[in-house]
């Protein structure tokens, strides 16, 4: 079962969960994100490596948080499936990351 895990470490988070990411863990998902951009995390890495999928509530989570982030000079660090890295400061850079990882959304 996945669940969404975060560990801080002073300033610094890792978002972390495996498995599929949707339903109501795309929703866990967006509220941890937004708590820790509304305490200016960072770096705030957000590790997907072993998440087989994202449903578009996940994306949307993930996107409206780069948006955030890149809004307050923050940005988002990316761990993606194949040892792939993203630094993303907006919607559009977290959809073309996502989208070269996760061709099909569930």
């Amino acid at each position: 079962m996945v669940d969404v895990t975060v560990i801080r470490l002073n300033e610094a988070a890792l978002v972390w969960a495996d498995g599929r990411l949707c339903g109501t863990r795309s929703q866990r998902l967006d509220a941890a994100l937004q708590s820790l951009l509304d305490e200016g995390a960072s770096p705030l890495v957000v590790d997907l490596a072993r998440v087989s999928a994202l449903d578009v509530d996940a994306v949307e989570a993930l996107a409206e948080a780069a948006e955030d982030a890149g809004h307050i000079d923050l940005a988002l660090d990316l761990c993606l499936p194949g040892d792939r890295r993203a630094v993303v400061r907006d919607s559009a850079e977290l959809r073309h990351a996502i989208f070269q990882v996760y061709p099909c959304v569930v």
